[in-house]
């Protein structure tokens, strides 16, 4: 055992020893961020990038950020260059991920001065130039994820929301006349066939914007697409335009979910994180694979958001869309507002939970162990009837040996006597009396026979054995024969095959069940011959075997068993007849099912009764 524990020691060594040889290089990415840090448009964008990673511990990312406006200035491209080449001194990056067109524009422009094969995959950006990238002679190197304003759909939707639109401003970064795609705002709005007035305000500064929309005008609603820079060098901070937004008062839609919580009512969202998680999928791809294909594709998830505060403030009835929609600044509802108190009643519930679980499963046991109980009674009730039963027959056995025993001693006198005579007779009369010895002697032999088979018959079974169906009922009806030849009753036994049907159970108690039954079916036809209904009774015994079983079943002519009766039969102490006692036909039942593991039930037939039996065969 201890040279297995050494061993094993070694190989846990070696593991450790060797691992890093075996460990993969990690994979590097260059994020170049178009505007600073915390700004929060390229800021969500990156985060979703930077989930996708942590996802995939071999890549890991470095993130380098621009100036904004004066990103494009020579002073500061030179800095930035400097930043990359010094990282670069340290690092081998695999894939640079240019954010928005101004580190796209600067990567294109240096990319030769600071990468060398690196894959570029821009994100963010709006529209991608095929022209412009030949330029650069990257087109082969180039992938991206484009985002597209839903500005036609959102303008649909203030038309929707608000019928009696009369004035519509937009508020937006680019020139009154072009957005940077080349298609104009106006020319969308043609499109849609509507007649209120459009203004651009987006050469506005933020203060005057305030002032100009502090009053309420019913019939005026503004479209807020990307708005950061007014009139100034340096882009507004996130809280200025969400201050200002907040203030104004007409509804103010917008075309992504930058401010949804921060002034605006809301409309069809631009998730710009899925910007990010998009990118940052590709950017698996590209890695894991350096042969894959360059792809330009565009995110298009878009969400319908509304601001609760804003849409309750305008009276605006986000239903009217037909769209799935979801809430944001929706009213504290009653389980938030009493958090700590639902906290408490959660830590407590599991205790409740698992009491009442107790309760009930103590319930449960106690009713299942009465149940039990129950059953266990009436199985020992039925135990002891059936040894009531046995004891009974085996006092009726005794009693029928005592009598047995003093009628033989007669029998044999009376075949000694016979003989006797026959020696003592003269010859002249000696051929007379052998005629009628021989028949004094048939009787005497038959009258012993008869009562030695009904003392078997009689004698309670005291153990389980093996024994012929078919000759075990033969014997039963040789028994009462003449008690039903007198009562002018057929019985025919139908035996299928030629194959011994055996079982295994308690022969006497078996003949005694069949006993019960024919003479119930004996008394039955008497009735009805009494009746003048029938002449002759008839009953009829089929016996066959099925797979493993052995089907018995009697039927008769003695006209069945009234519905209402029918399914008590087999109780305690029912009877049908004036002085039963109502005891046979339960321990019949209770000999077949409990003692001897079968089935049995009765039916009624067109002329009578049938009472089938199904037993377990023994071969």
């Amino acid at each position: 055992m201890n040279i297995y524990r050494l061993f094993g020691s070694l190989m846990l060594l070696v593991l450790l020893f060797f691992s890093p040889l075996f460990a993969q290089e990690p994979q590097r990415v260059l994020i170049l961020n178009s505007y600073p840090k915390n700004f929060q448009w390229s800021t969500e964008i990156i985060t979703g990038i930077q989930e996708v990673f942590i996802a995939n511990p071999n890549v890991q990312a470095d993130v380098i950020y621009m100036d904004g406006r004066q990103a494009a200035s020579e002073t500061h491209y030179q800095k930035l260059r400097d930043a990359i080449t010094i990282k670069r001194k340290k690092t081998t990056y695999d894939l640079i991920i240019p954010i928005d067109r101004h580190a796209y524009t600067f990567v294109l422009h240096y990319y030769d001065e600071l990468f060398a094969h690196e894959r570029i995959l821009f994100a963010g950006m709006e529209h991608f130039s095929k022209v412009q990238a030949d330029k650069a002679g990257l087109f082969e190197k180039i992938s991206g994820v484009l985002k597209t304003r839903p500005i036609k759909d959102n303008i649909a939707i203030i038309h929707t929301m608000i019928p009696s639109l009369k004035k519509l401003y937009i508020l937006n970064e680019t020139s009154a006349q072009d957005l940077e795609s080349g298609l104009s705002i106006q020319a969308i709005i043609d499109t849609l066939d509507v007649d209120f007035e459009v203004e651009y305000v987006g050469d506005l500064a933020l203060d005057e914007l305030e002032a100009r929309f502090s009053t309420p005008a019913p019939d005026e609603a503004m479209l807020f697409v990307p708005f950061y820079s007014g009139n100034y060098d340096q882009f507004y901070r996130n809280y200025e335009i969400a201050y200002v937004l907040n203030s104004l008062e007409i509804p103010v839609f917008a075309t992504d979910s930058l401010f949804i919580t921060k002034g605006i009512v809301g409309g069809k969202s631009a998730l710009i994180k899925d910007i990010g998680y998009t990118t940052g999928e590709l950017a698996i791809t590209l890695l894991s694979n350096p042969s894959a294909p360059n792809r330009i594709i565009t995110d298009i998830e878009y969400e319908y958001i509304f601001n609760y505060e804003k849409i309750k403030k305008f009276n605006l009835e986000p239903f009217l869309l037909n769209q799935s929609f979801r809430f944001v600044n929706s009213p504290v509802r009653f389980l938030d507002k009493h958090k700590k108190y639902v906290d408490a009643l959660f830590l407590v519930l599991p205790l409740l939970i698992l009491l009442i679980l107790g309760l009930v499963h103590n319930i449960y046991m106690r009713i299942q162990n009465e149940k039990k109980w129950r059953e266990a009674e009436l199985q020992k009730n039925k135990h002891q009837q059936f040894i009531v039963q046995q004891s009974k027959l085996a006092e009726i056995g005794e009693v029928f040996s005592s009598i047995a025993h003093q009628w033989k001693n007669p029998l044999v006198e009376i075949a000694t006597i016979a003989q006797e005579h026959l020696f003592t007779c003269k010859e002249t009369e000696k051929e007379a009396g052998n005629r009628y010895v021989d028949d004094i002697m048939i009787q005497v032999q038959y009258m012993t026979d008869t009562i030695n088979d009904f003392q078997k018959f009689i004698m309670p079974s005291t153990q389980k054995s093996i024994f012929d169906v078919t000759e075990a009922i033969e014997t039963m009806m040789n028994i009462i024969r003449h008690t039903i030849k007198y009562n002018y009753i057929d019985v025919t036994i139908d035996k299928q095959g030629s194959k011994r049907l055996m079982v295994n159970g308690y022969k006497n108690e078996f003949m005694q069940t069949l006993l019960n039954i024919v003479n119930n079916a004996k008394d039955q036809i008497g009735k009805r011959r009494e009746q003048g209904e029938i002449k002759r009774g008839a009953i009829t015994i089929n016996i066959y075997s099925d797979a493993s079983k052995i089907i018995i079943a009697i039927s008769d002519n003695g006209g069945g068993i009234s519905k209402e009766k029918l399914p008590h039969i087999f109780d305690p102490y029912y009877t049908t007849k004036e002085k039963g006692h109502g005891i046979g036909l339960y321990m019949t039942k209770l000999i077949i099912e409990e003692k001897m593991g079968g089935k049995i039930w009765a039916s009624n037939t067109p002329s009578g009764a049938c009472f089938t039996i199904i037993l377990g065969s023994a071969t």
